[in-house]
C-alpha cells in the first residue's frame, strides 16, 4: 500500500505541474499576442506617415519643376 500512496502523490504532483505549465504558457502567449498587436498597429501608423511623406515629396518635385519653368519663362520676358 505504501507504493500506491507514493504513486498517487506523484501523479497529483505531476498533474499540478502540468496544469501550472499550461497556464503559464497560455498567459505568456496572450502577452505575446498583445505585444504583436501593438507592434502591428505601430507599423500601420508609421506606414501611413511614410505614405504621406512620400506623397508630399512627389508633389514638391512637381511644384519645383513648375517653378523652374515659370522662372525661365519670366526671365525670357524680362530680357
Amino acid at each position: 500500500m505504501g507504493y500506491l500512496t507514493e504513486i498517487i502523490i506523484a501523479i497529483i504532483a505531476f498533474a499540478g505541474t502540468l496544469t501550472g505549465s499550461i497556464a503559464a504558457g497560455s498567459r505568456a502567449r496572450a502577452v505575446m499576442e498583445e505585444q504583436l498587436k501593438s507592434v502591428r498597429e505601430d507599423i500601420n501608423i508609421l506606414s501611413a506617415r511614410v505614405e504621406r511623406h512620400n506623397s508630399l515629396m512627389e508633389r514638391m518635385a512637381v511644384v519645383e519643376s513648375k517653378i523652374e519653368i515659370l522662372e525661365r519663362n519670366e526671365g525670357g520676358r524680362q530680357a
